[in-house]
């Protein structure tokens, strides 16, 4: 048997031939084969990778199963039925559950492949959408088949012991292939990305897990690259890191993931609104069994949502961050106004967050062009920050990141984000002020509604005040 995992696979054809030719020979012979998400997507015939091109962008897999892809986003935990049998679903009508993290998941089914799970799932393309999708395949033998659902065979037992069944594998052989898997996975998450000989440095155990919350002025910041790289760094120097993102795109706390061996969890994803899995004090308690060191990567900007009344509360990032009392850097993304207009919509963005009792304590410039930052103007903008009480914790130059390949929503090259990631991390963020101001999670009662109020008071009153002698002035 073989396992294709997720990851970028399709996206990014990193299946080499050699690998090729072992699955279809495999296939070709009987023996099992397994694609979850992105391999599920290799094994089919081809996936439509266009989802933001005016035209079909097309991949070809290797036709093993009678199946094509297009774009449709699914980032829900699911409960999933077995409609049919496979080397993987015996027992027909039984349900599974684990969790979908995917950007192609339309599937066109034709004659020679059969549906054997059935997903059902709230939201998908970023809206409530209840319905049932197609999440497993299988060719006519039913030895190759293709799944979107991951963390199947975690949580799942009788998708084991179908598979244990098939293999012929008895309970003696099972336990010796889960200690030879342990021992494997140890040295692998040692490891820090794949492939790049950077291990951890030591360890560093805090007393208690301290929490640092990454929000940003908008979506385009560079926020998830940031994210990335920060959790890397951290990783290397002993901390065992946990990422969790706010609201339901998952998808954005992947590429962090991979780069620092852990597995998405239930905890991984903070709910607001309708989006997201488990309500933020739930998820942080979990995660903070698991983790010394965790990174909340917000959604969007921290304003985002904040004045739609039609869901139930939190439904932003800035809610997150004063239920949760913590410790919050403002990524900034420099690019489309310069370093001078963000540097004025930064200090605004800082005070209005202050205002609603928000604990601002960092901002990270992105995306800047340095070339004619003197030490002088460096000076300037570190003392910007200071009068209001915040730290210029990094100063990112623009990077070659944004073309295809290096967005986690359109495609990703893990390997290559990563290493850039934690490059620009260790590079140009001060990571000791960083772990500085991290704090243990204290959680807070808030009354949303009290909190939208005032929201939308600071809008329709608000003016700039500036400091006076280092002591803020709140917006009025």
């Amino acid at each position: 048997m073989i396992i294709i995992p997720g990851g970028s696979l399709v996206e990014s054809q990193s299946i080499n031939k050699e690998v090729t030719q072992e699955i279809i020979k495999m296939a070709d012979s009987g023996k099992f084969v397994l694609g979850i998400c992105s391999g599920f997507q290799i094994l089919a015939k081809e996936t439509d990778v266009g989802r933001l091109s005016t035209v079909p962008i097309t991949r070809e897999g290797l036709g093993l199963l009678d199946a094509e892809f297009k774009p449709l986003i699914c980032t829900d935990r699911v409960k999933a039925t077995i409609t049919d049998k496979s080397f993987i679903t015996d027992e027909v009508g039984k349900e599974v559950s684990g969790f979908h993290c995917h950007t192609y998941g339309k599937i066109i089914l034709h004659n020679e492949a059969k549906t054997i799970l059935v997903s059902h799932v709230q939201r998908i393309n970023y809206h409530k959408d209840p319905q049932d999708l197609v999440s497993g395949v299988a060719n006519k033998e039913g030895n190759v088949v293709g799944v979107f659902i991951h963390a199947l065979l975690d949580q799942n037992p009788t998708i084991i012991q179908s598979i244990t069944k098939s293999l012929n594998i008895n309970a003696i052989e099972l336990k010796a292939i889960r200690k030879a898997n342990a021992k494997l996975l140890e040295q692998i998450k040692s490891e820090i990305g794949i492939s790049t000989n950077i291990r951890q440095q030591g360890t560093i155990n805090p007393k208690e897990p301290r929490l640092l919350l990454v929000t940003a002025t908008g979506s385009g910041s560079g926020k998830t690259f940031l994210v990335a790289g920060i959790a890397g760094a951290l990783k290397k120097r002993g901390f065992k890191v946990g990422v969790i993102k706010i609201g339901g795109d998952i998808r954005d706390a992947v590429p962090a993931l991979y780069l620092i061996k852990e597995p998405i969890k239930g905890y991984s994803s903070i709910k607001i609104g309708e989006s997201g899995w488990e309500p933020l004090a739930e998820a942080v308690e979990e995660a903070s069994q698991n983790h010394d060191f965790l990174l909340v990567e917000g959604a969007m900007s921290a304003f985002t949502g904040l004045l739609n009344d039609k869901v139930e509360r939190p439904t932003s990032t800035a809610e997150v961050a004063a239920a949760l009392g913590a410790s919050t850097i403002v990524v900034v993304g420099c690019d489309k106004e310069g370093v001078e207009g963000a540097l004025i919509n930064t200090l605004n963005y800082v005070n209005l967050l202050r205002s609603l009792g928000v604990k601002i304590t960092g901002v990270i410039l992105n995306k800047v062009r340095v070339s004619y930052l003197t030490d002088e103007i460096k000076l300037t903008m570190k003392r910007a920050f200071e009068n209001v009480g915040v730290e210029l914790l990094g100063i990112v130059p623009r990077m070659d990141v944004e073309g295809r390949g290096m967005i986690p929503e359109i495609e990703i090259r893990y390997e290559e984000f990563g290493a850039q990631a934690i490059e620009a991390a260790e590079q140009y963020i001060n990571l000791d002020a960083l772990t500085r101001i991290a704090e243990a999670p204290r959680l807070n009662q808030v009354d949303y509604v009290a909190f939208m109020e005032k929201f939308k008071n600071l809008l329709t009153n608000y003016r700039l005040n500036a400091s006076e002698g280092g002591k803020v002035q709140n917006c009025s």
